[in-house]
């Protein structure tokens, strides 16, 4: 996956073993408008980066207009190691397809459009016992690279807009969630988690709910 790869697997996954690079999930479904395809069916996988190494933004840009007085980046596919796992997932949840009992084939919808002639062309009908990896030409990867940038979206666990984290490396709140340069302001939603969490962010939510409860009440003199 390449030397500038490397350095961010050695920093983030290297040393934690049970951190997932990528999600691979599937639905017995076709997971998209039914209208779209002939009756039949259909099943869906979805490859998922639990730790984007990209950073989006969001800034206030209006006192009087909140509705529309904001800027705000997604910042989908800023660092490149995000969509170099992105191709390796295309390809991983693409080989195991190949190999169950009850393929029968790749659906056009899901796949990038590779060019005439290519290894990587889509298959149609059972492939048997003997399944080969497929062979990736160069310009094979750049395609799947623009289909991942036309095509990625989030799966809803947003958060991190207002980080506990250091004020000169962009944090809003500080370890007891008071809003920088702000009295008596404090955040305790998911807006306040300042990296990735490998679970689902309603069991972050309620834990963050829980601190935030012991932190003022001590503030209050009160024992929770």
């Amino acid at each position: 996956m390449g030397p500038e790869f490397k350095k961010d697997w050695d920093k983030f996954f290297a040393n934690y073993p049970t951190r997932p690079l990528m999600l691979c999930g599937v639905v017995n479904a076709f997971l998209a408008d039914p209208s779209l395809v002939e009756p039949g069916q259909y099943m869906t996988m979805g490859t998922y980066t639990a730790y984007p190494f990209s950073r989006g933004s969001i800034h206030i840009t209006s006192k009087e207009d909140v509705i529309n007085g904001y800027d705000f980046d997604t910042g989908f596919l800023n660092a490149p190691s995000d969509l170099t796992k992105q191709v390796w997932a295309y390809k991983m949840s693409r080989e195991i397809a190949r190999r169950l009992p009850y393929y029968q084939g790749e659906l056009e919808l899901g796949h990038p459009k590779f060019p005439e002639g290519s290894r990587a062309a889509l298959q149609s009908g059972s492939l048997g016992d003997n399944v080969q990896d497929i062979e990736y030409s160069a310009e094979d990867d750049k395609v799947i690279e623009d289909w991942v940038r036309g095509n990625l979206n989030t799966t809803w666990h947003s958060l991190g807009t207002c980080a506990m984290k250091e004020r000169s490396k962009g944090g809003v709140v500080d370890g007891s969630l008071n809003v920088y340069g702000t009295q008596g302001l404090k955040v305790a939603d998911l807006s306040m988690v300042p990296e990735n969490v490998g679970a689902n962010t309603n069991n972050t939510a309620l834990t963050v709910g829980e601190k935030a409860a012991d932190i003022i009440g001590k503030e209050l003199g009160i024992q929770v």
